[in-house]
């Protein structure tokens, strides 16, 4: 008698484990998926007012010296580059393109709607100038940054 309850208890024992083991492959299943969703989804990020400064560009994509207008500090990548313009802007905005060396490219002359993609074969980062086409002493001052910068929303793929 006492061997058929220890063989109960035995068989009884292995459906537990062969349970857990299969909610584990579950989990484990459940887990992986989750990353390579998370993985495949593509985020964007926006370029802040916080990221310009007074100054401009030449004609060749190099730094000049200027208060009439304001220049990303640094590039930001040309992957899912798309500008949008507020409804009532008063800025008009161009976009300098560079290679993967920081050689200048391009620019888009100077844009005063939506900007979707029309990136120059080669370009890998770009900054932008934003320009005051409303501004009463022609000259930009730190207090008009963020104005001028919130009118133009930049995003791009991380």
């Amino acid at each position: 008698m006492t061997r058929y309850t220890l063989k109960k208890h035995a068989a009884a024992d292995t459906i537990k484990w062969v349970i857990i083991f299969l909610l584990m492959i579950g989990v484990i299943g459940a887990i992986v998926t989750l990353f390579v969703m998370l993985d495949r989804q593509t985020t964007v990020t926006e370029i802040g007012a916080e990221q310009y400064i007074i100054s401009g560009l030449d004609d060749e994509g190099a730094a000049a010296e200027g208060d009439t207008s304001i220049v990303t500090r640094g590039t930001f990548t040309t992957d899912g580059l798309k500008v949008e313009l507020t409804d009532e802007a008063t800025v008009t905005y161009e976009l300098y393109f560079y290679d993967g060396e920081d050689n200048f490219i391009s620019s888009t002359g100077t844009l005063s709607a939506d900007f979707d993609g029309e990136v120059p074969e080669g370009a890998m980062s770009a900054k932008c100038v934003i320009t005051p086409t409303a501004d009463e002493d022609g000259k930009v001052d730190l207090t008009e940054v963020f104005g001028y910068a919130g009118q133009v929303t930049i995003t791009v793929n991380r």
